[in-house]
């Protein structure tokens, strides 16, 4: 049951992530560093192909991003 839980928080903060990412603007999305996960940068583009692809990677982005208070 913790888990449904924590799948479906996920979820949301995915959805949640594509929609603010479909607001930004190219520039924007290719230049600006949005996360660092593991000593790695990541700029938008590189968070959303992560994210969309329900990486490890991308779950620790929404993570970071969700501790920022960007999520």
């Amino acid at each position: 049951m913790a888990d449904e839980a924590g799948d479906l928080v996920h979820e949301q903060l995915r959805a949640k992530f594509l929609k603010i990412f479909a607001n930004i603007p190219e520039k924007i999305r290719s230049e600006d560093i949005v996360a660092v996960v593991d000593d790695k940068p990541y700029t938008w583009n590189n968070a959303a192909i992560e994210i969309k692809n329900n990486t490890d990677i991308g779950k620790k982005i929404i993570k970071s991003l969700q501790k920022l208070s960007i999520l």
